[in-house]
């Protein structure tokens, strides 16, 4: 079997998410679980086969670029030949329900798909990450007229998709959105110019865009924005006002075209509610980021990879330098950033799922078709609560975890290769290279912490620390006993500091990175332990998180508890030295 299907991914398929709510939720009394799981091995294992084959051929086209002639976006051969092979397996737009001609995939395994694609090349996979993004958007908020138009396009990859946000004076801010949409004769045209839009060589575009009506009232806010679907071929067969004017060079994921837009007189269809597009994008931003944490994910998968083959191979001193004492522990270090980031995305995952089968069972029983009582529809809606709470949570810890992980993984194997690491061929420094956008695309680090801030202020830290206590409290045998205990300790030290920062909003904010650390290591802590309780070969796993994470929380914890805003002026101090 593919080590590109891990044992950490089969141990969630077998044992680790409740399968059988999934499917009975989703499905009602039409789910065979046993059926239904072994077709999403069968997914899993025909997608690792298809990344293990194309990576010699992904890794060595990596510096070839997408190029535009004639106002066409042209993929390199290696992105095109893997964009066919993913398609003719069915393996594109993984979220598009039966319907509409898709799979219909759980978040668990399209973001594990994701997560494979990464690992043999970061560039196809935000092609495909992204198209698989945009349809679901379709499919959430568009009117059926419109699923039935592009869905089954999407499914079958005969068309592909992209997000239209970021603007010359608009990247986080969209609020300063200037893109226009104006109503004429029953139809809205688009007008505006977009960058760094990722894919944006393809037929389908999602574009954030201010209304005419509302423009001056709404701008510098998100009000008055929708989203709006923009083929660059209307349904009529006509070229519509869609230009791809440049594309950008870029350090990594060269395969991924990422362009400049021009709309000119554009037809655009209205996709959700006229004003709340921001609800609609912010949707499909949630759901990127998750993606990207998986996309993260591979390439620390794939830098942790190489870094241990050329250790176990490179002999110094007599010995190969893997059983050296300090390289053994960064290898282990590494491991361990991985695994932890892993847990936590696939956390996430699982209760973006349970969500999603939830809102199926609630959707039959109102529809009169379901088997839901009154206080089971009750008590399934307090669930749906709570897990979205927890999942807005969890979504910026992941995405920061996941991305943070893959450029330190694979600066770290740069570091194991020495001076090979930096040669301009090595695999250890293309790797980094396309991690380093994982942290800046869907949202900075820094933006990703301050959500987690935003979410924790509203009270999610209490939804979530009370599930993490009832599973920790569940842990019976000794040594698993022993580490839950240290995580539960970890947790009351974290709600201690947290108090800490209600009082100074600035402070609050100048913190966010150490409590979002802290809070991802007692979430990671809790999930690699429920790991090794299903495999105890993953005990030593857990463990080593466990100690070195608790021992960086306890002192992060007492410097926030101890800090205040004052450290702002000392910053503001600090800077001015170096004549800034």
């Amino acid at each position: 079997m593919s080590d590109y299907l891990s044992d950490a991914v089969l141990l969630y398929l077998q044992e680790l998410i409740d399968w059988e709510s999934y499917f009975n939720w989703r499905k009602g009394e039409e789910s065979d679980v046993e059926i239904e799981r072994a077709a999403l091995r069968e997914v899993l294992e025909t997608a690792a086969q298809i990344c293990e084959e194309m990576e010699p051929e992904l890794r060595a086209g990596w510096d070839q670029a997408a190029r535009l002639v004639d106002g066409e976006v042209v993929y390199p051969p290696h992105i095109q030949t893997a964009l066919d092979k993913m398609r003719e397996a069915g393996l594109v737009s993984f979220g598009v329900e039966e319907e509409y001609g898709g799979f219909g995939l759980p978040s668990f395994v399209a973001n594990v798909l994701l997560q494979m694609v990464s690992r043999a090349d970061a560039g196809l996979m935000t092609i495909l990450g992204l198209q698989a993004g945009v349809a679901e958007d379709i499919q959430q908020y568009a009117s059926e007229e419109l699923k039935r138009t592009y869905l089954p396009r999407f499914a079958s990859g005969e068309v592909m998709g992209a997000m239209d946000l970021t603007e010359p004076q608009a990247g986080s801010d969209l609020g300063a959105i200037l893109t226009r949409a104006t109503e004429k004769d029953g139809r809205t045209f688009i007008d505006g110019d977009k960058i760094f839009i990722t894919n944006g060589g393809c037929e389908i575009h999602l574009v954030l865009a201010r209304d005419d009506d509302t423009f001056e009232q709404s701008k510098g806010t998100t009000k008055g924005l929708s989203l709006y679907l923009v083929p660059r071929t209307l349904p009529s067969g006509e070229k519509n006002g869609v230009t791809v004017t440049r594309l950008e060079e870029k350090l990594g994921i060269h395969g991924s075209p990422t362009a400049a837009i021009h709309f000119e007189q554009a037809e655009g269809f209205l996709v959700g509610t006229k004003g709340e597009g921001f609800k609609a994008m912010l949707s499909l931003m949630n759901n990127a980021r998750l993606g990207v944490a998986a996309q993260g994910i591979g390439i620390a998968e794939a830098a942790l990879k190489v870094a241990v083959s050329y250790a176990q191979q490179r002999v110094q001193f007599g010995q190969p330098i893997a059983e050296q004492p300090l390289m053994k522990d960064r290898l282990a270090r590494m491991t361990l950033e991985l695994e932890g980031s892993r847990a936590l995305l696939y956390r996430a995952c699982s209760l973006v799922d349970q969500n999603r089968a939830i809102e199926k069972a609630l959707a039959r029983a109102n529809e009169g078709s379901g088997e839901l009582s009154a206080a089971e529809r009750v008590e399934l809606e307090a669930l749906h609560e709570r897990n979205d709470t927890r999942v807005r949570l969890l979504t910026p810890l992941a995405k920061y975890m996941g991305t943070e992980a893959a450029d330190s993984i694979s600066r770290d194997s740069i570091q194991v290769h020495g001076g090979l690491g930096f040669m301009a061929e090595s695999e250890p420094g293309k790797l980094h290279s396309d991690a380093i956008i994982t942290t800046i695309y869907e949202g900075t680090s820094e933006i990703q912490v301050s959500f987690a801030l935003k979410e924790i202020g509203k009270g999610a830290l209490t939804i979530v620390f009370e599930a993490l206590e009832k599973e920790l409290k569940t842990f019976e045998e000794p040594r698993l006993r022993e580490q839950a205990e240290k995580v539960l300790d970890g947790m009351n030290q974290i709600l201690g500091a947290a108090g800490a920062l209600l009082a100074d909003f600035s402070y609050a904010l100048m913190s966010a990175q150490s409590l979002a650390e802290v809070v991802a290591s007692v979430i990671a802590g809790a999930e690699l332990l429920k790991q090794a309780k299903a495999d105890p070969r993953r005990f030593d796993l857990a463990a080593s998180w466990i100690n070195r994470r608790m021992n960086d929380l306890e002192s992060r914890c007492k410097r926030i508890k101890e800090g205040s805003a004052e450290r702002l002026d000392r910053c503001a101090n600090i800077i001015a030295l170096s004549g800034g």
